[in-house]
């Protein structure tokens, strides 16, 4: 996957912004999976300056993902995760975070069967009958 390294910064770049609040743990993950993902070390200047100049208003994530429909099944489903742990990483998970997840998996192909353990859980009416009796 590491020659897809920028398209994936711009994914977790993107997860980052998805709730339309930058927190600075999200960043933190951001670059401790880029530093992971290229064998440790520091990060690339030349992806701390996309990190930096990243525009969350021009980017399209659709697009992005779709620049990695060659990747195998299993690399998709580990770059979700990636994406899933960018969202976890300020303790909020909303469903602004949840729909990008979700258009990502999409974008890349994936059945909701093969994501579905990394998105939120809405549950029904039937569903709640009698939770708190």
């Amino acid at each position: 996957m590491k020659q897809h390294i920028e398209t994936i910064t711009q994914l977790l770049l993107g997860a980052a912004y998805a709730d339309k609040r930058l927190a600075g743990a999200e960043i933190t993950r951001i670059r401790s999976l880029l530093s992971t993902l290229l064998g440790g070390g520091e990060v690339p200047e030349a992806l701390l300056r996309q990190i930096n100049t990243f525009s969350p208003a021009a980017f399209n994530p659709q697009q992005a993902a779709s620049r990695l429909d060659g990747l195998p099944v299993e690399d998709k489903r580990k770059l979700l995760e990636l994406v899933a742990s960018v969202n976890d990483a300020d303790e909020e998970l909303d469903l602004a975070e949840d729909i990008y997840l979700r258009t990502v998996a999409a974008a890349l192909g994936l059945s909701q069967e093969e994501y579905s353990d990394l998105t939120l859980e809405i549950l029904g009416g039937d569903e709640l009958h009698g939770f708190l009796a």
